[in-house]
């Protein structure tokens, strides 16, 4: 007679996983912030949409934290008007946490003009980055089982303005949209 399930083990194992990847992934969003965009969205299905409408309490850094929680890692793919000093500090670190497995980013030519503090956060952690002429907010997460694609009017600043977009959960569109980036920061001004 057995007394511990094999089944049990291996179920015991991928919750300790998963517990152990919102937990890093918490250090990155504030619970109250967190808990109202649940309320809001729900939760991420594939084949699905989502549409938000952003508070002045939580910006698209905070979406992205938590699609992550529940996509678990993945690599991200962004292609950005404008990024702020903070955002940048807080995907460089999630990418030291391997929550972010590689990162790509296209940003706006005239973004180390507008804020050059930013662009050497960038170069540090980023797999890839290009600059081209672009009003573009586009995320894209991508694993093994998973396709998520955030645009919208948000940057990666911290608006005081509303912002609206759509969350699409679909791997032939997240693929899309990351042929879309891959192909523009290797036909822009790629800087790795």
């Amino acid at each position: 007679m057995m007394l511990i399930d094999i089944d049990d083990i291996e179920r015991e194992e991928q919750l300790y996983k998963f517990k152990s990847h919102a937990d890093k992934c918490n250090k990155f969003i504030n619970e109250d912030v967190r808990m109202e965009i649940d309320v809001q969205m729900g939760a991420l299905t594939m084949g699905e949409s989502v549409h938000f409408a952003t508070t002045a309490r939580w910006h698209l850094h905070d979406i992205i934290v938590w699609a992550l929680r529940q996509t678990g890692p993945a690599d991200i793919y962004l292609a950005m008007f404008s990024i702020k000093e903070y955002q940048a500090r807080v995907l460089g670190k999630m990418k030291a946490d391997k929550l972010i497995k590689e990162m790509h980013v296209l940003v706006d030519y005239r973004l180390e003009v507008r804020d050059a503090k930013v662009m050497p956060f960038l170069k540090e952690s980023c797999d890839s980055i290009g600059m081209m002429r672009t009003h573009a907010k586009l995320v894209v997460l991508r694993n093994e089982n998973w396709g998520v694609t955030i645009t919208g009017s948000a940057n990666l600043t911290q608006n005081t303005r509303a912002d609206v977009g759509v969350i699409t959960c679909n791997k032939e569109v997240a693929d899309y949209r990351i042929d879309w980036i891959t192909q523009n920061i290797k036909d822009g001004t790629g800087t790795k």
